[in-house]
């Protein structure tokens, strides 16, 4: 056989080079353009740990101080778009990274290992002042006198808005804890959750999510920048370089993001974390504002994750949701479950006795200053799912007797 001119083996040879250098290239950019990539070869490093705590402390100092909270949400805007410029200039978040989305209120950025965080413009909405009242009516028990009696199940309420100290909330959140467990379904009440507590939601039949919400949007891609937006359930957790550690994995494959240095969860943290279906039949409520996302672009990735890790039914709300309308809704909804309805009567039954949205029921109470759009729930999955089966319980009873 004749070998080709060495003028043209060199062509050759130049040629398979080049393709295995973009081969390698376009492997690398594929993942870390791709938000769904597969899983990094290695964690989080103590020297990248720490340097995303040292741009965690100067965010930090930025939104916790008072000079923070005196300015418009135009001036928190520059101040943020500021503050980020420096740390890029320090090499703690890469260039090119920030993005502020006017839409949900917030400017995201990645630190120099990847890890995706951000920074609030507004605090999340809080309670109504003007409408506080949610009438509950009184325990079947004191709460003194010890009970057995369980056949309900067990159910969690993951109480992340605040660290309950003089909050106007929390006084209702103990008072549903102790009726429930009163009533025979023992209840939990977590004041100080963290990514880790939301990694045993199987341990319980009922989870209620009672966080903030808001909306992340980030820039990805290395030759063509693009847009990624998706919800997150914002905890009171604040990061550290040993749980930046310990959570590296995680904030490497986006499934936590860092905001105002503190945790929180995206979809991908449920789908990763649940993807043998270890929820079961677990019944999920969540009252975090977007959840189900906004009018004209309603959100199903966080339900759809929670489902795919087993969860039967999963009940949240389109738009920001009114606090003390969540939570009568969940009030009854689980009352109603109790008594052996279905979550979509559970949900219909709430929905005549508080109103079909959150603004039916805050100009029913007399509220002059609503706010832009109605929050209304949603329910993803079984909607026959039940709490109990009483029908069944009846029928083995009178067989035992």
């Amino acid at each position: 056989m004749k070998m080709p001119e060495p003028s043209i083996r060199r062509f050759l040879c130049a040629l398979c080079a080049l393709a295995c250098f973009f081969s390698t290239v376009l492997c690398s950019v594929a993942y870390a353009e791709g938000p769904e990539g597969s899983a990094p070869s290695e964690t989080l490093t103590v020297e990248q740990a720490q340097e995303m705590q040292a741009a965690d402390e100067a965010v930090t100092s930025l939104t916790e101080s008072d000079a923070y909270a005196a300015m418009s949400r135009d001036e928190r805007q520059a101040a943020a778009l500021a503050e980020l410029e420096e740390l890029v200039d320090q090499g703690l978040v890469q260039r090119g990274s920030v993005y502020s989305d006017d839409d949900s209120s917030m400017v995201s950025f990645a630190y120099s290992c990847g890890a995706l965080g951000g920074i609030l413009l507004e605090e999340p909405e809080d309670e109504n002042e003007e409408l506080f009242a949610l009438p509950l009516g009184e325990l079947p028990v004191s709460l003194d006198e010890e009970n057995d009696y369980d056949i309900l199940g067990e159910a969690v309420i993951y109480y992340a808005f605040d660290n309950t100290i003089n909050s106007n909330r929390y006084p209702y959140y103990a008072y549903m804890q102790a009726f429930w467990t009163s009533i025979g379904m023992p209840t939990r009440i977590d004041t100080n959750v963290t990514v880790s507590d939301l990694r045993r939601m199987d341990q319980y039949d009922l989870c209620l999510i009672s966080a903030h919400g808001a909306y992340y949007t980030y820039t990805y891609g290395l030759f063509w920048k693009r847009l990624r937006t998706e919800p997150l359930i914002i905890l009171a957790e604040k990061s550290t370089p040993q749980k930046d550690l310990f959570y590296g994995f995680d904030l490497l494959l986006h499934r936590i993001i860092k905001v105002n240095g503190m945790y929180c969860v995206t979809p991908d943290f449920f789908r990763g974390t649940y993807w043998r279906g270890q929820l079961r039949d677990t019944i999920v409520l969540s009252e975090t504002c977007e959840f189900y996302g906004v009018d004209g672009s309603v959100d199903f990735s966080m339900a759809d994750a929670l489902l795919a890790g087993g969860a039967r039914a999963v009940v949240g709300f389109v738009n920001n949701v009114y606090a003390i309308y969540s939570r009568s809704m969940m009030w009854d909804i689980i009352n109603q479950l109790i008594m052996g309805q279905t979550v979509q009567d559970a949900v219909q039954h709430a929905m005549e006795t508080y109103g079909t949205d959150d603004l039916v029921w805050y100009r029913a109470q007399g509220g002059k200053r609503p706010h832009a759009a109605a929050a209304y729930p949603l329910l993803r999955g079984d909607e026959n799912a039940v709490l109990y089966d009483w029908e069944l319980f009846w029928q083995e009873y009178a067989a035992a007797a």
